[in-house]
C-alpha cells in the first residue's frame, strides 16, 4: 500500500478489471465516523491519481448530497411515520394512541408538505381553526411541539416552527366556569337520579327496553360508587375480577376509537399509574355478580346488553341526558358519564378520604389533577362544613375553633 495525495493506493485482485484500487477516505457528518469510497485505475502517475481523487471527491458529494436531500425534502407524512416509530417504544401505548389520533388531523391537511416548508403561521392558523375546548387546542400545542422537535433534532428542519407560534390567552367565560363547576352529582343527587331511573326502567312497554334500561342504570350506578374511567369500565372482563376476594385488576381499557358494539378491542391503560387492583366495594360486587348470573350470551366482556352487544359510551351519554329534567337546575352538558367520575372524587373529598388515596384508585400520577380538575368543584357539604368551622371564628377563640375541628 502506499498513500499519495491523500489517496491510499492497493493492488487490484488478480480478478479486477484494473491494475490498482484507489481508496479515499471521508467524514459523514450525519452517521459520525469515517467512511471510504473507492475507484479502480491503471496507472499510479499524478494525473491518474488527480483524476480519480476528482471522481472520488464527486462520489463523496453525490452520497452526502442525496442523504440531505433525504432529510430536507421529507414529507409530514413521512416524519409522522418516523416519528410514531420512535414514539411506539418510548411511552405508554395509551399515550402513543392518543399521538396517532391528535396528529391525524395534521397529516390531513398538511401530510403531502415538505416538512420544512411548513411554518408558524401555518400551524398558527391550523391550532386557532380547530373547534375544540381550550384544553384541547393545548393539547394539540404540545404533541406538535414534540412532533417538530423530533423533526429538528433528526434534522429534517433546522428549527421548530413551533418555537415561535404565540396563540391568544384563553380567558375562562362566565358560561364555561358555570359548566365546569357544575359538572358532577352530589351521592344525594345520585341517590335520586337512580330512583328515577329504577321508576322509569319499570315503566317502559317492552320487556327488551325494560331490560337494557335497567342495565344502563346499574352501570350509572357502579360507574358513580368506583369512579373510575369509563372505558376502563368498558372493557372489564370477567376473568379482570376476584370475585373471592374482591378485587378488580386494571391492565387495560377498550379502544373506543377502534371498537364497535359487536366487535370490542381493548388496548392498553394510559399511563403505567392506570395499571392498578381496585378493592371493591360490596355493592359493587353486587351489580357485577348481577350481571354475571343475567349474561344474555357468551361474551367476555361484562357491561353488555340484552342482546350480547357492548354498552357504548354515545348510549350511556345519551340515556344520562333523558333525566335533565330531574334536576333542572343543573346544565345539559353535566349529564355525562364523565361527571360519575368526578362525583365520585367529590364524595371522597367529603368523607375526609386521603387525596393519595383517591390518587391511587383514580390512576393518577399524583395530586395536580385533583387540584387542578376534579377537586375544583364545591359540594354543600364541604361549604356547609367550612361555613360551621368559620362561624365563629376570631383570633381570641382560634384555639377552640381548632378543637371543634378536631372532634
Amino acid at each position: 500500500m502506499a498513500t499519495k495525495n491523500g489517496l491510499r493506493v492497493y493492488p487490484e485482485k488478480a480478478t479486477g478489471k484494473f491494475k490498482y484500487r484507489i481508496v479515499m477516505d471521508y467524514y459523514h457528518d450525519y452517521e459520525a465516523r469515517w467512511k471510504q469510497v473507492t475507484c479502480g485505475s491503471n496507472s499510479t502517475t499524478k494525473s491518474a491519481l488527480a483524476e480519480a481523487k476528482n471522481k472520488l471527491t464527486l462520489k463523496v458529494e453525490k452520497l452526502l448530497g442525496d442523504y440531505n436531500k433525504k432529510k430536507v425534502n421529507l414529507t409530514v407524512s413521512e416524519a409522522l411515520i418516523n416519528w410514531w416509530a420512535f414514539r411506539k417504544g418510548s411511552v405508554a401505548e395509551g399515550t402513543y394512541q392518543d399521538d396517532v389520533i391528535y396528529l391525524k388531523k395534521v397529516e390531513t391537511l398538511f401530510g403531502r408538505w415538505q416538512v420544512s416548508k411548513v411554518e408558524k403561521d401555518h400551524l398558527k392558523d391550523f391550532l386557532l381553526k380547530l373547534e375544540v375546548a381550550p384544553n384541547s387546542r393545548k393539547n394539540f400545542r404540545s404533541k406538535l411541539n414534540l412532533f417538530f422537535d423530533f423533526c429538528e433534532d433528526e434534522g429534517y428542519i433546522s428549527e421548530n416552527p413551533m418555537y415561535r407560534v404565540r396563540l391568544p390567552k384563553h380567558k375562562e367565560t362566565l358560561e364555561e366556569k358555570q359548566k365546569r363547576e357544575d359538572k358532577y352529582f352530589t351521592v344525594e343527587e345520585m341517590a335520586r337520579l337512580l330512583e328515577t331511573m329504577t321508576t322509569q326502567a319499570s315503566q317502559s312497554k317492552r320487556q327488551v327496553d325494560r331490560h337494557n334500561n335497567e342495565r344502563k342504570r346499574l352501570f350509572v350506578e357502579f360507574q358513580f360508587s368506583l369512579g373510575d374511567r369509563i372505558s376502563e369500565s368498558l372493557g372489564l372482563r370477567y376473568q379482570d375480577i376476584d370475585f373471592e376476594q374482591g378485587i378488580l385488576k386494571l391492565r387495560a381499557q377498550l379502544d373506543v376509537f377502534n371498537s364497535s358494539a359487536v366487535a370490542p378491542k381493548r388496548r392498553a391503560l394510559k399511563t403505567k399509574h392506570s395499571e392498578r387492583d381496585i378493592l371493591l366495594k360490596n355493592r359493587e360486587l353486587e351489580i357485577l355478580r348481577w350481571f354475571k348470573g343475567h349474561q344474555p350470551t357468551h361474551s367476555e366482556f361484562i357491561f353488555v346488553q340484552e342482546n350480547g352487544c357492548l354498552i357504548q359510551r354515545e348510549t350511556m351519554n345519551r340515556y344520562l341526558k333523558r333525566f335533565c329534567e330531574v334536576f333542572p337546575y343543573k346544565l345539559p352538558s353535566s349529564f355525562t358519564t364523565h361527571a360519575l367520575r368526578h362525583g365520585n372524587v367529590m364524595l371522597k373529598k367529603e368523607l375526609g378520604i386521603d387525596e393519595q388515596v383517591i390518587v391511587r384508585d383514580g390512576g393518577w400520577a399524583d395530586t395536580q389533577m385533583i387540584s387542578r380538575v376534579y377537586g375544583r368543584h364545591i359540594t354543600p357539604k364541604i361549604l356547609d362544613r367550612s361555613t360551621s368551622l368559620l362561624q365563629d371564628f376570631s383570633v381570641e377563640n382560634s384555639r377552640n375553633i381548632h378543637k371543634k375541628r378536631e372532634e
